[in-house]
């Protein structure tokens, strides 16, 4: 493993997702903010945060504001550089990553990243709205973001199911075990929904022929924020940090008329590489992963791009795992048993995924699960290395960050 990690997480909060009709973006990353200042176990002062980075998406669109910076100094009272990054839903996400290089250059001591997005008002164009993170070419010909992930489930269903049905079965199940983990998580968009069945999914409405509603994760409204610091100083502020071992983003073409490949992301094939090779790590260290399944066929393609498994034979390990379903174990992934649980807190698919605040959401339920902090989600089992997962629109970015509580 690293010795010397890019960053370490001091403090986190997050909003519940949901539809938040009486907020605004700046009300709730306001909240994120200071529920992440409120954690830090010595305590943190405004005036020791040396930068903010936010990640959002749509919020001139959705909420005709601007100058988000100018807001975000006005809600958490710094004047501090405020840095916003775009980069569809891999936003989030990529502002933690500019942070960890703010933080490695020695520019700062320690700093705050937050994501937010408030997709509910503008509900009746959010179909269109999000097709801003897709080629125009593909909006022209009446693609939606269902209609585009629709097309690669398809075509990997051809390739590697080759008409067996349970392919459409283990992708109906990785939406019923992100529901299962959600149950418990009270910030979840769907936790009073509770458990659903594999015949829920596969009877719900069709979106986009073979995309469900049920393979879907749901417009959002919310916020998630991080308090960061240079490692060297993170006990200052905590006597349990969690370490960010390694950071990495790819990017890929934004089209898939244009790829080599469309029954995969070739953007988390490259950060996941480039991640665990710097933190001097191989894809069988890793205990837990928050994954980017803003439909079900995406958290395939984690698992195969990664390395977990092959090309192609990732449904066959989640249909056996889920038939066998034994706890809060995702997948036994290898001949010795090694577990991988993925989406602890119910990844987009449950708790819910407000554009921007997706990738911040990510380390925060990390963060919690590596310091035991979890509650009624916390995994039953002891784990050290976590990994974060983001992507933006159907592959054209990825971040990938791999998370560690104890470096030795």
């Amino acid at each position: 493993m690293k010795s010397t990690p890019c960053a370490a997480i001091v403090g986190a909060g997050r909003t519940k997702f949901a539809e938040h009709w009486d907020e605004d973006p700046r009300s709730m990353i306001g909240k994120a903010g200071m529920t992440a200042f409120e954690s830090v176990d010595k305590g943190i002062r405004r005036r020791d945060i040396d930068a903010c980075y936010f990640g959002s998406f749509l919020y001139q669109v959705t909420n005709k504001i601007g100058l988000v910076p100018g807001y975000m100094s006005r809600e958490l009272g710094m004047n501090v550089p405020m840095i916003n990054t775009e980069a569809a839903c891999a936003s989030g996400g990529l502002a933690l990553h500019n942070a960890c290089i703010g933080l490695q250059s020695g520019n700062y001591d320690a700093v705050l990243v937050a994501g937010f997005e408030k997709m509910t008002d503008r509900q009746d164009k959010i179909t269109d709205d999000l097709m801003f993170a897709a080629d125009p070419h593909e909006f022209e010909a009446g693609y939606t973001f269902p209609g585009l992930y629709a097309t690669m489930m398809t075509r990997y269903m051809y390739e590697y199911g080759n008409g067996d049905a349970r392919c459409e079965e283990a992708l109906a199940q990785i939406a019923v075990k992100n529901h299962h983990h959600c149950v418990r998580n009270p910030f979840a968009q769907f936790q009073e929904k509770g458990e659903i069945t594999v015949d829920e999914v596969k009877q719900s409405k069709i979106v986009a022929n073979p995309i469900r509603i049920l393979h879907c994760s749901p417009v959002s409204d919310g916020a998630s924020a991080l308090i960061l610091t240079r490692p060297e100083i993170a006990k200052q502020y905590t006597d349990t940090p969690v370490y960010i071992l390694s950071s990495h983003e790819a990017t890929d073409h934004v089209s898939l008329y244009t790829r080599d490949n469309i029954t995969g992301v070739n953007a988390t094939r490259i950060a996941t590489a480039k991640a665990l090779k710097a933190a001097d790590l191989t894809i069988d260290d890793i205990d837990i992963a928050e994954v980017h399944d803003c439909f079900t066929i995406e958290e395939m393609f984690f698992l195969e791009d990664s390395g977990f498994y092959p090309k192609g034979e990732a449904w066959k390990h989640v249909y056996e795992s889920c038939e066998s379903f034994k706890g809060p174990s995702h997948i036994p992934y290898d001949k010795n048993g090694h577990e991988l649980t993925v989406n602890l807190g119910g990844g987009l698919k449950a708790d819910g995924h407000p554009v921007g605040a997706t990738g911040v959401r990510q380390a925060y339920e990390c963060f919690r699960q590596l310091r035991k902090e979890a509650g009624g989600n916390q995994i039953d089992r002891d784990v050290n290395i976590a990994m974060c997962h983001n992507v933006g629109g159907t592959g054209g970015v990825a971040t990938v960050h791999l998370l560690a509580r104890d470096l030795e």
